[in-house]
């Protein structure tokens, strides 16, 4: 899920509003209430590592009124393809196009 809003989405994918796709589930909620689907976008992300890179291509929502400004990855993503999960090492994602190290 993409707990994002629009302008952050767009500081990284500029042309968003052209794949965006229906959301399946319509009701998201956050600790303070009801949150608005604007729709989803499926984008490839590419995680380096040392054996190969992980290449997944998750569907993510974007909530147009959430406040965090980050990609939220769930955990079974990260258990399923072996990602540390605990941070026990210098972990980090790289998105497509974008091929510098984000900590």
């Amino acid at each position: 899920m993409l707990n994002s809003g629009q302008k952050y989405l767009g500081s990284h994918f500029p042309n968003w509003e052209k794949q965006l796709l229906p959301t399946k589930e319509k009701n998201f909620k956050s600790a303070s209430g009801e949150m608005t689907s604007i729709g989803t976008i499926i984008k490839e992300i590419i995680m380096p590592h040392k054996k190969g890179n992980i290449r997944l291509n998750p569907e993510f929502v974007l909530l147009a009124d959430a406040h965090i400004q980050g990609f939220l990855l769930g955990a079974d993503y990260q258990m399923m393809y072996g990602i540390d999960i605990e941070n026990s090492k210098n972990r980090h994602i790289t998105i497509v196009t974008n091929k510098e190290k984000k900590f």
